[in-house]
């Protein structure tokens, strides 16, 4: 997935603050990796990874597309 689709979804979180948009991102094999939920009351973005659990925030919101995008590539292809 690109930097601008990602970007682009990212944004539609904050457009869209008053409802509740998680966007849920998987592997090649169709496994959960990561979710994002933008929370508008802090104006930050909440993103988890599904394996460990572990969170980081970000109000950043393109050092957040860019950190994605570069754990999605490194997910493993499948053949």
């Amino acid at each position: 997935m690109s930097f601008d689709t990602i970007l682009r979804m990212l944004k539609t979180q904050v457009d869209f603050k008053e409802s509740e948009i998680i966007h849920t991102f998987y592997s090649e094999d169709q496994r959960p990796v990561l979710s994002v939920i933008y929370h508008f009351d802090t104006e930050t973005f909440l993103l988890t990874y599904k394996e460990t659990e572990q969170a980081k925030r970000y109000t950043d919101i393109n050092k957040l597309a860019d950190n994605i995008e570069r754990y999605l590539n490194q997910q493993p292809l499948e053949i």
